[in-house]
């Protein structure tokens, strides 16, 4: 099978766009996963029945009793928590993976789409929050242990703030049709954290018998105590967020980067757009019924010049700014409360829109005619979308079509105008 596997989890070889569709393609196939109807694929009897959670900690408890080699509290705190904080009933029954993660994917050669997935020695039937958990832990990955996992599965080298953990949860739940309220996910958290600790742990045993194959795993023993108070804090949550701490009412944090621009944009509007308005509607107004109108006021252009200068610049397109589209879904928010804001920033459209087209598809010498000049401002582009049938205010009701005929290619529609 021809395909990409990713090894940091991080992906650090991809932009910021084709991670978050990668990310998005994973827990949607997760999802898909525990949708499955286990009668319909033959599965009946697959697992041990009710009580999957209850013998997962008594089955790490083991496997770390096993192979501890010094008594570590919060190791045994952890185990009474979990032991003593078992969701009630633990009845769900679904086919699971057990080892869920983007290293144990295959995605398409070019495209975000995952071909299969690896490694189903773990696989049972029990609780799918157990999985999105262990697959989402690295969010809350405590930053001592990071440098210690590398070349490991557990290795990643960056923050990974694009998707975000919420934005994970909501594709996941809307894939699965269920609220993104997910009772007891700190319980799935805290299980997780003590599997990793308890991994951990095997690896250094493995290493103090020679019969270890990492090459630092005589590091692992540096990295259980970390692990295992990072679950009991885990535990002590009732929310969850992978940037901050979560605010009342605050359904979509931004990441720490989106934070940082979002609170630069609000402070360039106070400082330098705001006390703009004025001016630039004196001079549509005054220019109305003159060929000036068509041109930009002088002070629009000044205050491009000094966006660009701050790094407020193609906020939009994610593999220029690094920032999530829920980063810019709030930015776009706060210059939307000006009517030439997002012209500040270059992110009006319908440029905004056109440059992403040709960002994604378009070829190299496209890119260098009429890209570059539109990210770096120097032009303008349209949108032909008014046609006489439809309402054309939705560009999804656009009737036009392109057909392609040999080497050409054969566009049929009727517009009735275009404006700018």
């Amino acid at each position: 099978l021809q395909g990409r596997i990713f090894r940091d989890l991080s992906l650090c070889e991809v932009g910021p766009a084709e991670r978050s569709a990668l990310y998005i393609a994973m827990i949607e196939t997760l999802a898909q996963l525990h949708s499955f109807d286990l009668r319909s694929l033959g599965l009946q009897g697959y697992g041990k029945g009710p009580g999957y959670c209850r013998r997962q900690v008594s089955t790490w408890k083991r496997q770390y009793d096993a192979s501890a080699h010094t008594d570590i509290p919060a190791v045994n705190k952890l185990a009474e928590w979990l032991a003593n904080n078992l969701p009630p009933g633990d009845t769900e029954e679904s086919l699971i993976h057990g080892d869920f993660r983007i290293d144990n994917i295959i995605f398409h050669p070019t495209e975000a789409r995952v071909l299969a997935v690896l490694d189903w020695e773990l696989s049972t039937v029990g609780h799918p929050l157990a999985d999105l958990a262990y697959t989402t832990l690295f969010y809350f990955w405590p930053a001592s242990v990071k440098d210690l996992s590398q070349g490991t599965p557990l290795a990643f080298k960056n923050t990974i703030e694009t998707p975000s953990f919420e934005e994970l949860v909501s594709v996941y739940c809307r894939c699965r049709g269920i609220s993104t309220t997910l009772s007891n996910f700190n319980f799935f958290l805290a299980l997780s954290y003590f599997k990793m600790a308890a991994i951990a742990q095997g690896i250094y045993a493995r290493y103090l018998i020679g019969n270890a194959s990492a090459e630092n795993s005589h590091e692992f023993v540096k990295i259980v105590k970390p692990l295992a108070e990072t679950g009991l804090e885990l535990s002590k949550r009732s929310c969850f967020s992978s940037t901050h701490p979560s605010v009342a009412g605050e359904l979509f944090p931004p990441s720490r980067k989106g934070q940082e621009i979002l609170l630069k944009v609000k402070q360039f509007m106070k400082q330098h757009v705001y006390p703009a308005e004025k001016e630039i509607i004196h001079y549509y107004a005054g220019n109305r019924s003159t060929e000036a109108k068509w041109q930009k006021p002088p002070v629009l252009e000044r205050l491009k010049e000094i966006a660009k200068a701050e790094g407020l610049w193609n906020l939009f397109l994610p593999d220029v700014s690094g920032l999530s589209q829920l980063d810019y879904a709030l930015i776009a928010e706060e210059t939307g409360k000006c009517f030439f804001a997002p012209e500040v920033f270059n992110c009006q459209a319908p440029d905004t829109g056109n440059m992403e087209v040709l960002h994604m598809y378009g070829t190299a010498e496209q890119k260098k005619e009429w890209l570059e000049p539109l990210l770096e401002g120097k032009i303008s582009s349209c949108f032909c979308m008014t046609e006489p049938d439809v309402a054309s205010s939705d560009a999804t009701n656009m009737q036009c079509s392109i057909e392609r005929d040999g080497n050409s290619y054969v566009i049929n529609g009727k517009k009735w105008w275009s404006s700018g």
